[in-house]
């Protein structure tokens, strides 16, 4: 669990991660590098999801690399399926990553939304719904696994 009392913004107490696969924790299908190492990091504070819709097909190939569950939603209104992931979990228990308008949904839900401009960029309608926008996967991970600095980027 990861808890932390942000000034003017309260509370978080979390325990869950709902992460993104494309775009997000891979690129053209193909997990990033650092990303495996880091998600075993997050995952002895935090329970791991890996969510994705497969927009390459491949998510059974990089499972095995990954060595976590990884959740499949239908293409066809994913955006909403993940977002019911996150209230099925509790979302004041979440902390949601994403980069792309599909995720924006989920980080609406969740208890912390950040938003990650990768190689793909990132859709203007998951911005309007992140609480923390970073450039990178590996400053996404930073952020959870060091409290403080959701602080910094949060507080009044």
């Amino acid at each position: 669990m990861i808890s932390v009392s942000i000034p003017g913004w309260g509370d978080l107490v979390i325990e869950y991660l709902v992460i993104d696969f494309n775009g997000t924790c891979a690129f053209d299908g193909k997990l990033k590098e650092g990303v495996k190492e880091m998600l075993e990091k997050v995952s002895r504070y935090i329970k791991v999801f890996i969510i994705t819709a497969d927009s390459y097909d491949n998510v059974d190939n990089e499972t095995n690399i990954i060595g976590f569950k990884v959740l499949n939603v239908k293409k066809e209104n994913s955006g909403n399926e993940k977002a019911k992931i996150v209230k099925e979990l509790g979302p004041e228990k979440v902390v949601a990553i994403g980069n792309g308008a599909n995720d924006a949904l989920m980080l609406r839900e969740a208890a912390l939304g950040i938003g990650v401009i990768g190689e793909e960029g990132c859709a203007n309608a998951l911005i309007k719904e992140a609480d923390i926008v970073v450039k990178s996967i590996i400053d996404a991970f930073n952020i959870i696994l060091h409290e403080e600095r959701i602080v910094a980027t949060l507080r009044d």
